[in-house]
């Protein structure tokens, strides 16, 4: 990330592999609630750092911070299933009222009134009251107005630790901070896009004819909780706010980090720009390695006419042509490596083999199908960074015996070469990305592409891979 000069177009990266990453559920990947939760844990070991990569903090808090953004989508989500249900069970969910009154808005309740009228009193009148006032549909509201709460209490909080460290970022002269200013400006822009939502909501049948406290915590919500569960029988959309409300929780401690980390700043701030200045880079790295391997599941997809199955390990199952399929592999060893499966042994002892399954290469992204792809995602534009990577990927192409490797990267090179291999790479590299991507044919039949996937431009991108999955494909695809 250090070699990108331009920080216009660092940026500008950072924020749309931030926007375009963490809302993955944009990609409608169709998983059930348990394949769902098995594709969170890999979106969350993607964004992993190593132990102990950072001292002042802990590694995982910005990471499940941002996360935790993904999370109230994917609430909101629900809570709007949630209203749309409550509505229509109001419809079957009513109960009697009794009135005497000799305005007869509605079915009179003839044995009562025959004795009313005896006594010169007025007909007893049935009438429909709605049950709006019932504890689950408090407790519904009273949901919406506690993530409104938490939020806004995150965003003002967020907005007053942050005000305290930007001049201490200012007075250092290096570019990570820059990309955590992007990444705290994104972290509140998207606070107010969901505070918004939560607005619309609120305003929207049933919710703003229900009667409720204008300030909620969580004491109140409990209370509710408690008598809600308490009912012998419960409509499936209240059994699944309450399973919202123990997320929502979890949720609440995640958007902590962010917190802790601006603390950190201003507390120690040469130890935590360190540390800050690490976690952005390592971010934006893996961050680009979970935008291809997303862009390329969701390609495999459409080319296939196909759709997602599951998640099998590290990797995302795709089915197609009436059952069979393929699995695209995240960060793992792929089968049959002439590394794993070869043989050492010392150079001057006998009878003792040296273990190779570790030494086995890990493609950021690997295809397994009738064809075999391996994928390089590489978050730089450094000649000498992308020289090593194009001999990485072919490395991994004849340790798996893949038919195809793929080298991703975002472009365009501005940094210098230093020596003749890395300046014709340059070369290759800058030709690349004017016409959008490059297929190299090996001698021995196997095949290298080399593309440029600027994360601005995911549209363009999902149409580039598109194509180039339905060359690689093409034989195991039926038209």
């Amino acid at each position: 990330m250090r070699y990108f000069k331009d920080r216009g177009v660092l940026e500008e990266y950072l924020e749309a592999l931030y926007r375009n990453v963490l809302e993955f559920y944009k990609f409608c990947l169709p998983l059930s609630p348990l394949n769902r939760e098995a594709f969170e844990r890999i979106i969350k070991k993607m964004l992993e750092p190593p132990k102990g990569f950072f001292k002042e903090f802990t590694s995982e808090e910005l990471g499940r911070a941002i996360k935790a953004l993904t999370t109230i989508d994917e609430l909101l989500k629900e809570l709007k299933d949630l209203i749309n249900e409550a509505s229509r069970y109001l419809i079957t969910k009513k109960s009697f009222n009794f009135e005497e009154s000799w305005v007869l808005k509605g079915a009179i309740v003839w044995p009562t009134t025959i004795k009313n009228i005896i006594t010169f009193r007025p007909p007893v009148v049935a009438t429909y009251t709605k049950a709006l006032s019932e504890p689950e549909y408090k407790l519904l509201r009273s949901v919406m107005r506690l993530i409104t709460v938490i939020l806004r209490r995150c965003r003002e909080d967020l907005e007053l630790s942050y005000s305290r460290v930007k001049s201490t970022i200012q007075d250092y002269s290096v570019l990570t901070p820059k990309g955590f200013r992007v990444l705290t400006d994104y972290v509140l822009i998207k606070i107010d896009e969901l505070i918004n939502e939560l607005r619309k909501l609120e305003e929207s049948y049933p919710l703003r004819y229900i009667q409720t406290p204008l300030s909620v915590d969580w004491g109140y919500i409990n209370r509710l909780k408690r008598t809600v569960s308490s009912k012998p029988w419960r409509p499936r959309w209240v059994e699944e706010l309450i399973n919202v409300l123990g997320r929502l929780e979890v949720f609440e401690e995640e958007l902590k980090g962010i917190l802790n980390i601006i603390d950190t700043i201003y507390r120690k701030p040469k130890e935590g720009l360190r540390d800050v200045s690490r976690f952005v880079r390592f971010l934006a790295f893996r961050l680009y390695e979970a935008y291809t391997y997303m862009l390329i599941v969701r390609s495999i997809v459409n080319v296939f006419r196909g759709s997602v199955d599951g998640v099998v390990g590290r990797g995302i199952k795709v089915i197609y042509d009436h059952g069979r399929s393929l699995i695209v592999v995240y960060g793992g060893r792929l089968k049959d490596s002439i590394i794993a499966e070869g043989k050492a042994h010392w150079l001057f002892s006998e009878g003792f083999e040296v273990p190779l399954k570790e030494l086995a290469g890990r493609p950021d992204i690997g295809v397994v199908d009738g064809a075999k792809v391996v994928v390089e995602a590489k978050f730089s534009n450094s000649a000498s960074y992308l020289t090593q990577a194009r001999f990485k990927v072919i490395a991994y192409l004849y340790e798996y015996n893949a038919d195809t490797a793929i080298l991703v990267y975002p472009g365009p090179i501005t940094s210098k070469s230093i020596d003749t291999e890395e300046s014709k790479t340059v070369k290759l590299l800058k030709k690349a990305n004017e016409k959008g991507g490059i297929r190299i044919e090996l001698k021995t039949g196997k095949k290298l592409y080399i593309i440029p996937l600027p994360p601005t431009e995911t549209t363009k991108n999902m149409e580039k891979l598109e194509r180039m999955f339905k060359e690689i494909l093409q034989p195991n695809i039926t038209t």
